[in-house]
Order: C-alpha cells, then sequence, then structure tokens
C-alpha cells in the first residue's frame, strides 16, 4: 500500500497527543505532532521520539490546540526538551493572540507553555505561528477556514476556532491558566453503561452544547495530501468544526466534504459530536482518544451517530480497551450496524491508522 498520511494517536489517557507523518517522493516524511496529552505523556513521547535516529528528528509543525492540562501537560516538558528545538514551527493561540481589546484584565504572559516559546525558560525563542505571519490562528467568521499549503507535503485547513471563541477565551484566560494547573477533576458519578440494543434511542438522548473556552478556542485542522483527508477535531466544538467544513465544502461546490479519517472532537463527547456534524463530513474511520478514566469517555450517544450516521460501514478506532469501549466490538451490534471496531495491538503502542494515496 502506498500511504499518503499516517496518524498514531498515542495512549494519552483522557487526552490527546497524535503523530501525523505525510509521505514526501523523497526524504523523511512531513511530520506534526499534535499536543502532548496529561504530564504522564511524556515519557512515552521522548521513548518514542529517541528510537528516531538523530536525523529523522524533525517535527515541521507541533500544534497545541488549546490550553487544558489533558493536551498541554506532555507538551511543557517537550519544550524544555533537546527536541524542542527540532521543531520548524509551533501553532498556538497565546495572550497576544486574542481579540483587542479581550484579554482579562490583569492576564500576564508569564505560563510556562508562553514562556518556554518566547525563550523565557532558559532556553532559545521558538517559531511561533511562523505560518501565519506571527499572529493568531483563526477563521473569522462561523463557515471561515484558513488554507495553508505545504511544499511537497499536505495542504492544512483551519477549521476552528473563530475570533469570537478567542475573545471568549480572553475574557476567561486567568481561570483557564489556573485550571490547567490544577488539571481536570474526576467526575464523581458512576460509569453506568447502558445498554446498546437500540442505537436510534442512544443517539437520539438529549445533549446539552459544550461551553467550555478552552474547547471553544480549539485548532482544529483539515490535511489532505495525495488523495487523502483526515480531520483532527481537537476539542472543538461541533458546531463550529461543522461550520468550518461547510464552509470548504460550498467553496469547492459539493454537499458535504467526504474525508477519510475523522479524529471525534473532544475525546467523542456527545456534547461536541452531532449528526450535523457527521454528516457534513461523512468519513471511513473515526479515531477516538481517552481511556475514559476521568470523564467516562467516548461517550455512547456520540459513538450511536457515528454509526449510524456514516455511510458504508465505518470503522472505529480507539487507542485504548476499556469496558466502556469494548463494547463496540460485540460480534452481533457490528453485524446488525454494519461497521468494525479496531483497538491497539499493544496497549503501549496506541492506535495506528495509514490510509493509502488515491488519485
Amino acid at each position: 500500500m502506498n500511504t499518503a498520511i499516517r496518524i498514531e494517536v498515542m495512549p494519552a489517557r483522557l487526552g490527546d497527543c497524535l503523530l501525523v507523518e505525510c509521505a514526501r517522493e523523497s526524504g523523511q516524511p512531513w511530520r506534526m505532532l499534535v499536543d502532548g496529552g496529561p504530564p504522564g505523556t511524556w515519557p512515552r513521547l521522548e521513548q518514542k521520539l529517541k528510537r528516531l535516529e538523530p536525523h529523522e528528528r524533525h517535527i515541521d509543525v507541533a500544534v497545541v490546540t488549546h490550553i487544558d492540562s489533558d493536551h498541554i501537560g506532555g507538551m511543557l516538558p517537550f519544550l524544555q526538551s533537546e527536541y524542542a528545538e527540532h521543531v520548524g514551527d509551533y501553532w498556538f493561540n497565546g495572550p497576544k493572540h486574542m481579540p483587542p481589546g479581550s484579554l482579562e484584565r490583569g492576564a500576564k504572559q508569564g505560563n510556562s507553555l508562553v514562556a518556554a516559546l518566547q525563550g523565557e525558560s532558559f532556553g532559545p525563542v521558538l517559531p511561533w505561528n511562523q505560518a501565519f505571519d506571527g499572529g493568531p490562528i483563526n477563521t473569522g467568521d462561523e463557515a471561515g477556514f484558513i488554507e495553508v499549503p505545504v511544499p511537497d507535503g499536505p495542504l492544512i485547513t483551519v477549521l476552528s476556532p473563530t475570533c469570537k471563541r478567542l475573545a471568549i477565551l480572553a475574557r476567561e484566560w486567568l481561570g483557564t491558566i489556573e485550571q490547567a494547573k490544577r488539571g481536570p477533576q474526576d467526575d464523581l458519578r458512576s460509569d453506568a453503561l447502558e445498554p446498546l440494543d437500540d442505537l436510534a434511542a442512544v443517539a437520539a438522548q438529549e445533549t446539552s452544547d459544550d461551553t467550555s473556552a478552552p474547547n471553544g478556542s480549539s485548532i482544529a485542522l483539515l490535511l489532505e495530501h495525495r488523495g487523502a483527508r483526515v480531520v483532527l477535531g481537537a476539542d472543538a466544538f461541533g458546531n463550529v468544526l461543522g461550520a468550518g467544513l461547510a464552509g470548504v465544502a460550498a467553496h469547492r461546490g459539493l454537499q458535504a466534504l467526504e474525508v477519510d479519517a475523522f479524529k471525534l472532537p473532544h475525546h467523542a463527547s456527545q456534547r461536541n459530536v452531532t449528526e450535523a456534524l457527521l454528516e457534513v463530513a461523512p468519513a471511513r474511520h473515526y479515531l477516538v482518544s481517552t481511556n475514559g478514566d476521568t470523564f467516562h469517555h467516548p461517550d455512547d450517544a456520540a459513538l450511536a451517530r457515528v454509526v449510524l450516521t456514516a455511510p458504508d460501514g465505518p470503522t472505529l478506532w480507539f487507542n485504548y480497551r476499556t469496558k466502556r469501549t469494548v463494547r463496540w466490538a460485540d460480534t452481533k451490534l457490528c453485524e446488525r450496524y454494519g461497521y468494525t471496531a479496531r483497538f491497539p495491538e499493544k496497549p503501549e503502542t496506541g492506535t495506528v491508522l495509514e490510509l493509502p494515496a488515491r488519485p
């Protein structure tokens, strides 16, 4: 198989840590690191980078999608490591990228992530949002998008956040930083596993919208390379991500934008995975990044919507085998609804999906 895009969803507990590679005609692949998971993810990521030959350790883009401890915890030690200088560009929206006049009064840039990027942690100044001339990464209004072509690499399209979502984050910046330092508070509700006999009823569960300012500010991306397409949803709001995808589809004269793989937003939370989102970007493969040990993700309603909405028998890819996810591999359930469930070959490696090149 001539692989166009390789996606590795590393074990990052409740968080995200993705390595994406796009094959090139010659030489090393173009490589993107998306988030670093919570702090405990760093040793695993470090070991993976150590196994690469020194001349292979270049990362073209490292994306910090948003300020949440389950996404930035492992990035902080990465930024203090020898590997930080091997990154071509860091994509992250800090205080200086917030809309004018929106930043919370008294907010300072002295948090660890911003300090590391600016060389204030006894390291070099690192390249920051260079693809955007050092400015903010936002799509403007909903249905907006930004295309970033890479020579001999992928076409990257920014789908989220909007300017409005960055302004909302700015008003809550200090509280967001403090929450990130504290880390997530465990969901004390018992993890009740409901029957999956009637997926239509499961999918139809009434769901409130995600209102988290950090999640709303997530950098969500569409990558296209050699005919393969993948959506990296971060923790983006379903309506914002869906509007961005719809904007791309409309720009290309399409009713919907078919993709090969879709990394579901917010660890397959039912608040972010809506039928409207799934319909605008139907996929063959859906990636879920979580072990469910804190917030009981993935939500059954979200996965039911995927199975019922996606055409042609989708495949669900989980980076952990848990009591919540293994139910979705039930043979009778898969046969009845015409889908497949996949798990990592080894628990410590996460899951790997290779997308073939297409004309």
